[in-house]
């Protein structure tokens, strides 16, 4: 997604402690900031605790930030990283992997209103990528949601998850190929939408 003006002017009033600025950019990231944590991890408290770390430390050290033409960009990234770090430097953690936890997809996040699906045909293809999307990977489902959702290139994908390109390319390409398949096996002429707006309701 390409960065904007008002994201360096924004960014440039924070750092010179407008309070209104920072109260603006909570208001503008803080709920995607929480939607994509769960992407990460499935450990509600530890994701809100990061959120509000996080925003306590852009305040605290708002004079020694760097500049940022991508507010939300950096704001993603760093969540991830805290969220990662604090998984790491806790005993609980030590001996989990944070790829080899379940991705625990809710009945909301997979709740859809869509004018397209109204038989039991589409329905029931729908239902198939549902599960197969709970199959992938909880990195493949992060880069999905990323990618089609959040609207990050691949490029700051990677950086975001903090992984070559090549690795988040092949996330991607992984997981299309899966999705891909089961609406081959279904039948293409059932979708009638953009597989990517499919995408996007299942990652929303």
């Amino acid at each position: 997604m390409p960065s904007t003006h008002s994201d360096v002017d924004l960014w440039y009033a924070f750092r010179q402690g407008d309070k209104a600025a920072f109260q603006q950019i909570y208001r503008e990231y803080a709920h995607n900031l929480l939607n994509y944590g769960h992407k990460v991890t499935n450990d509600v408290p530890l994701i809100e605790d990061s959120i509000h770390d996080l925003f306590i430390e852009l305040w605290q050290s708002r004079t020694n930030l760097s500049d940022t033409d991508s507010i939300r960009f950096y704001l993603f990234r760093s969540l991830r990283n805290k969220i990662t770090k604090t998984r790491h430097r806790d005993p609980f953690f030590q001996a989990c992997d944070i790829d080899s936890i379940p991705m625990q997809m809710s009945t909301d996040e997979f709740s859809i209103e869509c004018k397209l699906i109204e038989d039991e045909q589409q329905q029931q293809l729908h239902h198939q990528l549902q599960k197969s999307f709970a199959c992938l990977t909880p990195r493949q489902q992060e880069a999905l949601n990323l990618r089609f959702y959040q609207h990050f290139s691949n490029e700051e994908i990677a950086r975001i998850m903090d992984i070559n390109y090549q690795s988040a390319c092949r996330f991607i390409y992984s997981a299309l190929k899966a999705l891909r398949e089961v609406v081959r096996v279904g039948s293409v002429c059932l979708i009638c939408a953009d597989f990517s707006d499919m995408l996007k309701v299942l990652l929303s």
